[in-house]
């Protein structure tokens, strides 16, 4: 399925997004595991995205759910670019 099971750069930005600007902020009992979260999927679509692109030489489309191996369409910078926002922490 197209849309169901791989990683999607640009859906993981906007989850980043939500959890630095509305969960991190906010005190009370979530506020670390939401820090947890955010620190953890940003390191990782960071870590593998630049795993990938050294392996293959490309920035893919998406990104298999259990192996993080690219795949469909590449070249792509496309949402897959956003990954420079990501690491910029620019939200």
């Amino acid at each position: 399925n197209y849309w169901r099971g791989p990683i999607w750069i640009n859906i993981n930005y906007m989850v980043l997004r939500a959890l630095r600007r509305h969960y991190l902020p906010v005190p009370g009992p979530y506020a670390k595991f939401a820090g947890t979260i955010y620190t953890s999927l940003r390191n990782n679509l960071i870590n593998n995205i630049a795993k990938e692109h050294a392996r293959t030489g490309f920035i893919w489309e998406q990104y298999h759910p259990l192996t993080g191996r690219g795949q469909k369409t590449h070249p792509f910078t496309g949402w897959s670019s956003l990954v420079t926002l990501i690491m910029a922490e620019y939200y």
